[in-house]
């Protein structure tokens, strides 16, 4: 059984989660799904984690300093500095929330400016009704009002498909020729009769290898108005790119068995989050899609063929529009879809969004971008240049590969901490069922900790156990019924969990690859890892990692301070959001994307050695 947990509430979101006492309140709203904004790395001395807690413990010195007694007297605290010791409840405002509308807005830190500006645009328009004397065609009509309005100027004519000007034509009668038109530059996308403005949303995709993320958006404001995930179905043809692409290449009917699997799961996710929304499907207007290259090439049925040969060129660089029927979206009929645009090989369009995200080009000083996944994609930004690269980590951090490897959902040992015992935290509490990859990570960091690991990985038997190890932690290692050795977590007689040898070489492959790739670019760069100011890790598993564990099994340098650690959460998602918001993320991306050199770490004659190294733990 895990050890005593609590009940952690976060409003506004109303998700609920029980950590381990003990817990960051940070920690806790990553679980929750909520990534705060934290420049400092946790150091307390930004003041941006701010939140709201019932019934607040004292105040520490930073917070003291970074809150008016009033506030402090409301509950105000960083969320950096409290920890988890009873049930609580924590208002977590917009302006605390790493990529929430606040940010997508106006990004202080960077200087960049994260306009919202959709490439759609509504215009209200009255118009004379026609007559026997005026016969001007309805579009024609439309066009001269709005350009009489100031409403608009298009350098060309007001544009409309067949279907669009079929739907207007009982509207523009119904309403009296007085409604609303809906504007993609300049073609007409839709019109409504009366004086009120039409609700329009928008929908942003993460498409990753393992799991799929999606949030319905408000496209008047910004505001989210609904989350989904999934596990990305193609898994069933390999959990891992290379096996997908090799599926993919036998034929166009594997490619679109892949192609159809991946914009059927997206259609509901669509679907759920307008219907838990109540948002009419018809009043969605646009998409973005971001994902790593084979994701993309795939989700756009587009033969991936030569990303598995020597050079591994990507099909297409520069972003695609498409209407976003041909993704699987059933929404407006004419609306359009945004895919992020490429850097090249295997760094693709997430990479691209997470740069967007984070304005990672204008940011000053040796600045790492590490997005920890099945496909670690690594970008180091230095003196105006950009080098990025991708490492094929495996999918053991999403707990696959794992002998009793699940994900993140109840059940799930996500926290693991040894003293004197084996404590160990669970999604939802109750017994264990599996080890997911957070869990994973501090398992092995804690086994290295204490002594009972290697730094070449190796499991000692149970009789060759080095000394000073709690007593607890020395029975749980065991023999099989093969003979060979594990650490137990648990044993309930129907269900055991536990670390075999190779759930342990899985986490040195996928951590040794990433740390592999951030060597080789920092060689590339001139750079040593004492240069750099920050390491951002992005993904939505990076949210989960603890730092000392991360750093202890090499997966983060650890040579540097915890205050140079940022975790930034799902980048890619969040830079799918600001294209789903503003026309000139897209702009922005394509100017990123060619502004990476991609590096080739197969082609860096010391790649092999690096890895060889890597894989080995920390001393």
């Amino acid at each position: 059984m895990g050890e005593q947990s609590f009940e952690v509430k976060f409003e506004p979101s109303g998700r609920t989660v029980d950590v381990l006492a003990g817990t960051s309140l940070v920690e806790a709203a990553g679980r929750a799904g909520t990534v705060l904004d934290m420049p400092c790395g946790g150091a307390g001395t930004c003041g941006k984690c701010r939140v709201r807690v019932d019934g607040a413990d004292a105040p520490a010195d930073a917070e003291q300093n970074a809150f008016s007694p009033e506030e402090l007297a409301q509950g105000w605290r960083l969320a950096c500095r409290q920890r988890v010791t009873r049930d609580l409840t924590v208002v977590v405002p917009e302006s605390s929330v790493f990529g929430g509308r606040h940010q997508i807005l106006t990004d202080h830190d960077t200087g960049a400016l994260h306009e919202l500006e959709p490439e759609l645009r509504q215009a209200r328009v009255r118009m004379e009704h026609p007559t026997m004397e005026d016969g001007t065609p309805d579009l024609v009509r439309m066009e001269e009002a709005l350009r009489a309005s100031g409403a608009w100027n298009g350098d060309g004519v007001l544009q409309a498909s067949p279907a669009t000007l079929h739907r207007t034509v009982a509207a523009l009668r119904d309403g009296g020729y007085d409604g609303w038109a809906l504007l993609r530059g300049d073609t007409l996308l839709d019109y409504h009769p009366g004086g009120t403005r039409t609700p329009s949303y928008a929908l942003a995709f993460d498409i990753g290898t393992t799991t799929l993320a999606a949030v319905l958006l408000d496209l008047s404001d910004g505001t989210e108005k609904g989350v989904s995930s999934r596990m990305n179905p193609q898994t069933a043809q390999g959990d891992d790119v290379i096996s997908r692409i090799s599926h993919a290449v036998q034929g166009e009917k594997e490619l679109r068995e892949l192609r159809d699997a991946i914009t059927a799961v997206v259609g509901e996710m669509a679907a759920e989050l307008c219907r838990e929304a109540g948002v009419a499907p018809n009043a969605v207007h646009t998409a973005a899609f971001s994902g790593n290259t084979t994701m993309e090439h795939l989700l756009c049925g587009i033969d991936p063929a030569p990303l598995s040969m020597v050079p591994f060129v990507p099909v297409f660089g520069r972003g695609l529009f498409m209407p976003a029927a041909n993704l699987g979206l059933a929404i407006h009929p004419e609306a359009r879809a945004y895919v992020f645009s490429v850097i090249g090989g295997f760094v693709g369009g997430d990479t691209v969004a997470g740069l967007l995200a984070t304005a990672l080009p204008e940011r000053t000083g040796a600045t790492l971008f590490v997005d920890v996944g099945t496909n670690g994609e690594i970008v180091l930004s230095h003196g105006g240049q950009l080098w990025a690269a991708s490492t094929a980590a495996g999918p053991a951090f999403e707990g696959a590969r794992i002998s009793c490897g699940m994900r993140a959902t109840a059940g799930a040992v996500e926290k693991v901490v040894i003293d004197e015992r084996l404590r160990l935290g669970i999604i939802g509490g109750g017994a264990p069922a599996g080890l997911c990859g957070s869990g994973l990570i501090d398992l092995c960091g804690q086994l290295l900790k204490c002594g009972a690991l290697g730094c070449d990985g190796r499991l000692p038997a149970p009789e060759n156990l080095p000394a000073g190890i709690p007593s607890d932690v020395a029975a749980r290692f065991q023999r099989d019924a093969d003979g060979e050795v594990a650490f137990v977590l648990s044993d309930d007689g129907t269900r055991r969990v536990s670390l075999t040898q190779r759930d342990v070489r899985e986490l040195q492959l996928a951590a040794g690859a990433i740390r592999a790739g951030i060597n080789i670019l920092l060689r590339q760069a001139g750079l040593d890892i004492g240069q750099l100011e920050h390491v951002l890790v992005a993904g939505g598993f990076g949210s989960f990692i603890r730092r000392d564990n991360a750093q202890r099994i090499g997966l983060l340098p650890p040579e540097l301070p915890h205050d140079r650690i940022v975790y930034i959460g799902n980048a890619s998602l969040a830079g799918a959001k600001w294209a789903a918001l503003s026309h000139r993320a897209h702009a922005r991306a394509e100017v990123i994307a060619r502004l990476a050199r991609h590096v080739e770490l197969s082609n860096d004659p010391d790649f092999a050695m690096e890895f060889a190294m890597a894989m080995y733990f920390p001393g």
